[in-house]
């Protein structure tokens, strides 16, 4: 019999797992809008909504998702995360036009959420020894950004031999075979002695909560926005292909995950939070420097893009890691967890506008590193806010 504080690293992989299918969720729509605008005759703004779908219900819903986690049981609400985007995935497969598909993204965007809020807490339950804990968390940090790579690896050979429906079928599917592992290895977190009402205000109340929430809402608002707009500035800009644009997405996606782990890593070893997110935020605001300006090469700055997201990875990590031990209760995990996927959701949903705005009203993507310092700034003053917070924690 397993010792009640040893890690149980099946819980671990299974969690991950169904992480792994969300962040394929999130990234199967870009590859696959060619297709489905030539299938179901779809505008840019029609598109545009089934793209950032999953965006709105995350930062419409991202709190309550928590609490009913919280409220109700992680594993619970992390099984019916998957089930509906199993459900939202196969009804999508099916649709006949623009509504039924919004539809369908509507319902995996809600499974989406319910899931990932739930995440956070069962991995904390999975692995109770602190340091263990830091690393299982700087894993599922990686959920996104590994799963999204994967899905834009697979998906233009998926899309080749079976159709853009045979992708959301298969990820169906996945997402069924994740729901087989959450239900047989993950283990249940507390939960059901806080009222709802009384978990949202206590999680209001905690600091530090606050603070790491609007930290990775200031990563995601910069780090999406590269990733969203770098096939157009390789494509409309630089006049490369559209396989050359994908293939760069997707080596900028994929280098995000060995900054996860190696921010889990330093976390596990002792590196304080505030002074890693406070370094990481500077380089991000650097290497936005190099890539926007007119000043060096291609190759340079497609290297200032590998070099951002890779050191940019270690934030995710460390708020993923801080969301235990600033939730004022295990049982508050979750709804601290929403608190973080809500900010980070509506970050997600107006950096890129914020970004597309300056570039179009001001003559060019020079022009938006103004809106990438801004983000940055404000991550910094989260990163030494939190490390205050930390070191009065530990006083």
């Amino acid at each position: 019999m397993d010792h009640p504080s040893a890690t149980r690293w099946p819980a671990v992989w299974a969690v991950f797992t169904g992480g792994l299918v969300a962040g394929a969720y999130i990234c199967k729509v870009p590859p696959a809008l060619p297709t489905l605008r030539a299938d179901l005759g779809l505008t840019l703004v029609e598109s545009g909504f089934i793209a950032t779908m999953l965006n709105v219900m995350g930062g419409l819903a991202g709190m309550l998702a928590g609490v009913l986690a919280d409220r109700f049981g992680q594993k619970r609400l992390a099984l019916a995360g998957l089930a509906v985007m199993c459900a939202g995935g196969l009804f999508g497969a099916a649709s006949w036009g623009f509504a039924s598909l919004l539809v369908g993204r509507f319902f995996e965007g809600a499974g989406f959420i319910l899931f990932t809020v739930a995440g956070t807490a069962l991995m904390a339950q999975a692995a109770p020894e602190p340091r263990v804990r830091a690393k299982a968390l700087a894993l599922w940090s990686a959920y996104m950004p590994a799963g999204g790579s994967l899905a834009l690896f697979a998906a233009p050979l998926v899309i080749g031999s079976f159709g853009w429906r045979g992708l959301w079928i298969a990820l169906a599917l996945a997402a069924a075979g994740a729901f087989g592992l959450v239900a047989r290895y993950a283990v249940a977190a507390p939960h059901g002695s806080v009222a709802s009402l009384r978990l949202v205000v206590e999680s209001l109340a905690q600091h530090g909560s606050i603070v790491l929430s609007l930290m990775f809402a200031f990563y995601v608002a910069q780090w999406t926005s590269v990733m969203i707009w770098l096939p157009t500035f390789v494509v409309d800009v630089r006049g490369g292909s559209t396989a050359t644009a994908a293939l760069l997405t997707a080596l900028m996606v994929l280098i995000n995950v060995p900054g996860n782990l190696a921010g889990g890593w330093l976390v596990a070893r002792g590196v304080r939070r505030g002074p890693l997110t406070v370094a990481a935020f500077a380089i991000m605001a650097l290497c936005s420097t190099g890539m926007l300006l007119e000043l060096l090469p291609d190759a340079a700055r497609f290297f200032l893009v590998l070099a951002f997201s890779s050191c940019a990875g270690v934030i995710p990590a460390a708020v993923f890691s801080g969301i235990p031990q600033h939730a004022r209760t295990p049982q508050h995990i979750a709804t601290t967890n929403g608190m973080a996927m809500q900010t980070s959701q509506i970050g997600q949903f107006f950096g890129p506008i914020v970004l597309a705005w300056l570039a179009s009203r001001f003559g060019g993507w020079g022009a938006s590193l103004s809106a990438m310092l801004a983000f940055a700034a404000c991550g910094v003053a989260c990163g030494f806010a939190i490390g205050a917070i930390e070191r009065r924690r530990g006083r």
